[in-house]
């Protein structure tokens, strides 16, 4: 509980020292659907909305297809996936986009918690260019003895090949299954974009349902 506690800290500090840049409050939701298709290997689908300018604007909608397989007698996997987006201005025009990106993840269970590891490498343009990021993301559990409900935390960054910064992501939520199937998280996360000329912090409320066929 101490470090749930100081995790709280850390990400107010950091909601407070965002106010001297940019800000804009978005809601994201996304579903996911899944599908075992062969032993440890599954496939889903992820459609997914973003709204930005204090919700009232859509900034992005998305379909991503994954791959995923985890590693004989081990808690190791390794994803690779394709995301087609629509990325929206103000004016309403839009220019699509593509991802393609591959994933390695670890996973650590201690008592009641869960510590999760995932390393991207993703490559995202269009027909005026490309770029590579690496992503790191860190994300705690903890299940909550005798329900099925999940407090988590996550850390994210995003780093591009000159090894510099472009991005950082501190979440809290909770996930809680809705039927035997069905499961919602909710969180709160904050983004903030650094090494740029108009350096963002987005203050997002978001909501996410994954269904296993």
């Amino acid at each position: 509980m101490k470090t749930i506690r100081n995790s709280f800290l850390l990400l107010l500090i950091c909601t407070l020292s965002a106010y001297s840049q940019q800000n804009d409050f978005q809601s994201w939701s996304s579903i996911r659907i899944s599908k075992k298709i062969y032993k440890r290997t599954n496939i889903s689908v992820k459609e997914g909305f973003r709204f930005r300018e204090n919700s009232s604007l859509i900034s992005k909608n998305f379909t991503d297809v994954k791959i995923s397989h985890r590693i004989k007698k081990t808690d190791f996997e390794v994803s690779f996936g394709y995301r087609f987006s629509n990325d929206f201005d103000l004016d309403f025009s839009f220019e699509n986009k593509h991802r393609y990106y591959s994933d390695f993840s670890s996973r650590y269970k201690y008592k009641r918690f869960k510590i999760s590891f995932r390393d991207r490498v993703q490559y995202q343009g269009n027909r005026s260019g490309f770029s590579t990021l690496f992503r790191q993301k860190v994300d705690v559990s903890y299940n909550v003895r005798k329900t099925p409900f999940k407090p988590f935390l996550q850390f994210e960054f995003f780093m591009n090949m000159n090894e510099e910064f472009e991005k950082l992501r501190y979440t809290i939520g909770f996930s809680q299954p809705i039927f035997k199937d069905l499961n919602a998280d909710f969180f709160y996360r904050i983004q903030q974009t650094l090494n740029t000329d108009n350096p963002e912090n987005m203050f997002i409320l978001g909501t996410s349902l994954s269904y296993k066929l």
